[in-house]
């Protein structure tokens, strides 16, 4: 569901690895994509970003996409990390931890050793409970803004604890910490991890996520949203970061680079400065006249289309495309369209390639097959949509309708790009004979769009088809397939997790239930396939397009790689100020 600057995608619930070239169409530079630990230490590096748009940077508050890629690399290790690296299918490795960990049951349990010598910005030693007190702040609604991590993944896998009132370490009942005492705990440098639910993948959730970074009892004084106690290569100069105006990154002199690996981060500039400014239409211009400190400026936002125009052939070694962990998709109500042909014929007609025009044509996405994107390991095409054709094919859905004009609702979310997107979905259906109206529901409606689509009577609205876009939180089809297509209870009046279409299927659930057990990620990611494969075969929903990413930098960035581990963001890890 990853924010990316996933969302807590409320509306776009939003992180993967490529099984595609990762850089198409604009050629890189010679210093762009580069992460051999050959660049130039020294210098400063500008990251521009738009002012308001961080939550903070106590990690249990961080759930945004480009916050975690940032502060991973800088100042916050964990107990795995994924390395600076192109390959499609990037593992994590020991970051604090010496090793992935340890599982005996199938993922109900895990065990790590945390690494001697590691320590804190004040040169004191991170211990085991220190991970176990960081683990425990993740479970307090308000140092998680009320929703996120803390109180979604953790209350799936471990319930219980949820269950027993457990708020974390400043408001929990003595029962209720007990009950949390008895699933987490440290001996000395391991650190213990005991789960109801099997978590297979628990060893890439811990490299992509906060939730179970240490943190420093000393130092949690009840005001840290903008604090940052750094255990990584750099620290925050000055006492906190400002959310309207940016901070400064200075090397950390109590860092030992012994105890890390230039795989994960090669911290090469000495220094990082965050710039926010007003507005991306600023950021990107000053990017376009690449001037003075700005030639060792970048950003993680895309080129707007407004700016495509200024995008000139002598700019192609400042730009670079990649994939996005973003998928967009439309939703079918599986409680209002029952018959499998109509829903086969809705995403027949689909003009995949119109809609994509709509979004912002071929810079911004291509025709997808999937609700899982390629930036998730493990992808496969579904198989029930591969031949589909991406400008619809209006009279193969005839054909399956046979003469029947079935009545469509459309629900959609009020916005600039929607109303271009949605005449657009709507004319498809009504050239394959469906008779069309839609539902638009206003920004400011309550409940909003996404509270409304949860809902099982959906408002009391009829709605049969509806956007959608999702995410992964972390490089594994388990963020994407489990929200999306697992079952809601039966008694169930709003859908868990991402499943508004009301989709249902036991023989998807069971499959779900084997994939999240396995701690063989190749043989998880397997499983999830052929659930995702059943599900498309079902028309659980209609696949429209994989997002992609267009970034520009400045002419003396070296080392710009967008890559699993940063859920291609700009990796920080790999960064340098080129000659």
């Amino acid at each position: 569901m990853n924010k990316r600057p996933i969302t807590r995608l409320g509306a776009l619930a939003v992180v993967g690895a490529l099984v595609t070239a990762l850089v198409g169409c604009s050629g890189p530079g010679d210093d762009a994509g580069e992460s051999s630990g050959e660049g130039n230490s020294g210098g400063t590096i500008t990251y521009l970003g738009v002012a308001g748009q961080w939550e903070g940077t106590d990690p249990a508050t961080i759930y945004y996409g480009n916050e975690l890629a940032s502060l991973r690399r800088l100042v916050y290790r964990g107990l795995t990390a994924l390395p600076i690296s192109d390959d499609p299918n990037a593992a994590p490795v020991g970051d604090l931890a010496t090793d992935t960990g340890t599982t005996e049951d199938g993922g109900l349990t895990w065990t790590f050793t945390i690494k001697d010598g590691v320590t804190w910005q004040d040169g004191s030693p991170i211990t085991g409970e220190d991970f176990v007190y960081g683990l425990s702040r993740s479970f307090d609604e308000n140092l998680v803004n009320g929703t996120g991590v803390g109180v979604t993944y953790l209350s799936t896998y471990v319930p219980s604890v949820v269950e027993a009132g457990y708020s974390g370490p400043f408001t929990s009942t003595p029962e209720a910490q007990a009950v949390f005492d008895e699933h987490f705990f440290a001996d000395g440098q391991t650190v213990t991890y005991k789960f109801d639910t099997p978590w297979g993948d628990f060893p890439a959730s811990a490299a992509s996520l906060f939730v179970t970074d240490p943190y420093q009892e000393s130092f949690d004084d009840g005001s840290t949203l903008w604090k940052i106690n750094s255990n990584g290569p750099y620290i925050l100069d000055g006492g906190e970061f400002d959310g309207a105006t940016g901070g400064t990154f200075v090397r950390n002199d109590e860092y030992d680079p012994s105890t890390d690996s230039t795989d994960l981060r090669e911290a090469l500039p000495d220094e990082f400065n965050f710039e926010f400014v007003s507005d991306s239409d600023v950021l990107f211009q000053r990017l376009v006249t690449d001037s003075d400190e700005d030639q060792a400026a970048f950003t993680d936002a895309n080129i707007p289309a407004t700016f495509y125009s200024q995008i000139t052939d002598d700019m192609t070694d400042r730009t670079m495309k990649s994939t996005s962990p973003y998928t967009r998709f439309l939703f079918i109500n599986s409680l209002t369209v029952t018959d499998p042909d109509v829903r086969r014929a809705l995403a027949l007609s689909l003009d995949k390639n119109g809609v994509i025009q709509a979004y912002g044509g071929d810079n911004w996405g291509e025709p997808s097959t999937s609700i899982v994107s390629k930036a998730v390991s493990g992808f496969e095409e579904n198989p029930a949509f591969v031949d589909d054709n991406p400008d619809g094919d209006p009279e193969a859905a005839k054909a399956l309708l046979n003469g029947a004009t079935p009545e469509i609702t459309i629900a959609y979310a009020v916005s600039p790009t929607n109303e271009k997107i949605i005449p657009v979905v709507q004319q498809s259906f009504e050239a394959a004979g469906f008779v069309v109206s839609t539902n638009p529901i206003a920004a400011d409606a309550v409940p909003g769009y996404y509270g409304q689509m949860a809902a099982r009577d959906k408002n009391g609205n009829k709605v049969d088809v509806f956007l959608g876009g999702w995410a992964a939180d972390w490089p594994s089809m388990s963020t994407v397939v489990v929200p999306i297509l697992r079952s809601n209870p039966e008694d169930a009046e709003t859908g868990v997790g991402f499943n508004y279409g009301f989709y249902s299927n036991p023989e998807v659930d069971g499959l779900i239930d084997q994939a999240l057990s396995e701690t063989d990620l190749t043989e998880q990611a397997s499983l999830f396939s052929q659930a995702d494969a059943i599900a498309g075969a079902d028309g659980a929903y209609i696949p429209v397009a994989q997002q992609k990413n267009y970034f520009l930098f400045g002419s003396k960035i070296g080392g710009f790689l967008p890559d699993v581990a940063s859920s291609f963001y700009p990796d920080f890890g790999s960064l340098y100020v080129a000659e």
